[in-house]
């Protein structure tokens, strides 16, 4: 319903974020590293029609692929592995390049364009360099998206005092460690910090959107997602 208001259907959490995070005396930004990232700000004594959110790039998803197919693993456990390797500078420039980076929000991205095929591209380029390298720069690089995506698009507007990490990511030391080095002004937290839990967000956020469209009541943010308009979103199906 939301793309058919003219939006780009993603994300779909500020509502929720807004319902549970707003505060009147700062702004906040509420950071999901799932398979992609992205983020949810929402400005100090905000209204539903000034909070703002996009995909900031990869999340997880390059990282859990480059593990598979270099350590037969389904991710970094803790960021070990990302903690022995170094940058490949070669790989951190062709990264930084990215054209997705350059997109002005509101925007969203997935695996069309940090899937599997990117991955193994780089892989196979760089698979001359120790395998704790890349998995390194690619950890850097979903660091760097998010660092990088603050400061041309969210900071200039916005001064923030708080990040709020959610997802599998935050399980993720050296990324958080990443994160926090490249904003050393913004204090970095989790979920769990705030009394709240990084694994359940998501299904918490649907939960709240399931009980908005129950009631008869619309639940996309236009300003995060581009839509023309607000709308009910999903649909009650009933079994037979």
């Amino acid at each position: 319903m939301d793309m058919a208001a003219g939006g780009e259907g993603a994300p779909l959490v500020p509502l929720s974020e807004y319902i549970l995070y707003r505060s009147e005396n700062k702004a906040i930004a509420l950071q999901n590293i799932g398979g992609i990232g992205n983020v949810t700000i929402i400005p100090k004594g905000a209204k539903l029609d000034q909070v703002f959110a996009f995909d900031t790039g990869p999340g997880n998803m390059m990282i859990n692929d480059a593990m598979e197919r270099l350590y037969q693993k389904s991710y970094d456990d803790r960021g070990e592995v990302a903690a022995r390797g170094k940058l490949i500078d070669e790989l951190v420039n062709e990264l930084k390049a990215h054209p997705y980076l350059q997109i002005v929000p509101p925007k969203s991205t997935g695996r069309e364009e940090f899937g599997s095929d990117y991955t193994g591209t780089i892989l196979k380029k760089y698979q001359a360099y120790p395998p704790e390298d890349i998995i390194a720069t690619l950890t850097w690089f979903t660091a760097y998206s998010i660092a990088f995506s603050y400061q041309n698009y969210v900071l200039p507007e916005h001064q923030l005092s708080e990040v709020i990490l959610a997802g599998g990511g935050v399980h993720n030391l050296t990324l958080k460690d990443y994160i926090q080095q490249m904003m050393p002004n913004i204090s970095v937290v989790t979920q769990e910090e705030k009394g709240y839990s990084s694994d359940s967000k998501e299904a918490l956020a649907f939960a709240i959107l399931g009980n908005e469209t129950l009631h008869h009541q619309t639940s996309n943010v236009p300003s995060a997602t581009g839509a023309k308009e607000n709308v009910i979103l999903g649909n009650i199906v009933y079994p037979n």
